[in-house]
């Protein structure tokens, strides 16, 4: 990676200069690596696009047609998956997919399996739809394999959906093919509703490769509702531009009408980006950002093990690292050791399910130099927590 590339270019004085929830929650003095949120420019094209439609005065109602006729054959052509464009729904996003497939698959009081860790917005959707989580541990010591002999333990009469996260948000890991056939055969042995959440399928390092659940089989995927968005490769977040889509038309018509005056599609930006980004015309960007993406990860790792006591995950996918600080601190405690004496803001592990406690979340969607500032922050703090561990 050449230096001076525009993926170094941020630093902490332009980053505060632009608007934004990451930078600005906490004082300026803090450097933020808690939220998904890239801190690289926007791809030409695409803001060219994103122009475009403003110049067109693009403000008013509009279709989703196009863009869906560009996912559909994005699908076929990426995923494997081959649906219809009248079976693409856009949405604010995947979180609005999480609630859909629950509503849709569970009624109140049934259990929906959910890994742990896993973003927490899952379990919120649980939550207000009235089900029971019954938690699947994925093991850091087992690399956060899906253990299939462990969801087959879990499952009883009152299952009624599995959640899945892959690439996985916060374990890092691209789940492989053999694992997530793994849990297609506990779905339809069990006629078991399936949601897996693809959002960061783009983000992958060192020749990982991306399976799509949906892909397996015809039987799995007449039990699954996918949903992917274009938030943390191309760094639009704000503009919530997601979608879902489902071979089983019986149910994609059911989630339809679930969302009928709930739910109402993405904005006119993200309607009007849709097209350029499925079209594969300038994946090169991504492909760039996910070589230095995976020269960030090394940094940290290599920087983390020489300073303290971490174990630290392989990052294979997505730009979030999920080390785990051995120091007998809950990530309540670790949290205010980084931001009051490091300033540093990371996500707290606990938030991601039991098995997050004393894990903190980081994102690596910088620069080298805002990194580095950020570990040397750490390091200085390492004396502090030893003392804490004593």
């Amino acid at each position: 990676m050449a230096k001076n590339s525009v993926w170094d270019k941020p630093t902490i004085e332009s980053r505060l200069s632009a608007r934004g929830t990451k930078w600005h929650r906490d004082s300026p003095d803090v450097i933020p690596l808690w939220l998904a949120d890239q801190d690289y420019p926007l791809c030409p094209e695409l803001k060219d696009e994103l122009r475009k439609a403003i110049e067109e005065e693009y403000t008013v109602y509009g279709t989703d047609t196009d863009a869906r006729e560009a996912i559909a054959q994005k699908l076929k052509r990426v995923n494997n998956v081959e649906v219809p464009p009248d079976q693409v729904m856009m949405t604010q996003g995947v979180n609005p997919s999480m609630w859909l497939a629950a509503r849709h698959a569970c009624r109140t009081g049934d259990e929906v399996i959910v890994t742990d860790p896993m973003y927490f917005p899952f379990f919120t959707s649980v939550e207000v739809t009235q089900t029971q989580p019954v938690y699947w541990r994925l093991d850091l010591d087992g690399k956060y394999r899906f253990d299939v002999e462990k969801l087959k333990e879990l499952v009883t009469p009152k299952t009624r959906l599995i959640y899945v996260c892959n690439p996985h948000n916060p374990a890092g890991r691209s789940m492989t093919r053999e694992e997530l056939k793994g849990v297609a055969d506990v779905a339809v042995d069990n006629k078991i509703y399936l949601m897996v959440d693809e959002l960061w399928e783009d983000i992958r390092y060192d020749g990982v490769k991306h399976t799509s659940l949906a892909s397996l089989n015809p039987e799995v995927a007449d039990l699954t509702v996918t949903s992917w968005g274009f938030s943390k490769a191309w760094s639009v977040p704000g503009l919530q531009a997601g979608y879902l889509a489902c071979t089983n038309k019986v149910m994609f018509d059911n989630i339809q009408r679930i969302a009928r005056g709930v739910l109402r599609g993405t904005n006119n930006l993200g309607k009007a980006i849709a097209p350029l980004i499925c079209s594969g015309k300038i994946d090169y960007w991504v492909d760039d950002m996910n070589k230095y993406l995976a020269e960030v990860r090394d940094l940290v790792t290599r920087r983390l093990n020489e300073m303290g006591d971490f174990t630290i995950p392989h990052l294979e996918a997505t730009y979030l690292m999920f080390p785990r600080f051995n120091y007998g601190l809950t990530s309540d405690e670790l949290d205010k050791v980084l931001m009051k004496d490091a300033k540093v803001s990371f996500n707290k592990g606990s938030v991601f399910g039991p098995s997050g406690q004393g894990h903190m979340r980081i994102l690596t969607a910088t620069s080298k130099g805002i990194m580095n500032e950020a570990l040397d922050r750490v390091e200085s703090v390492i004396p502090k927590l030893e003392k804490m561990r004593g």
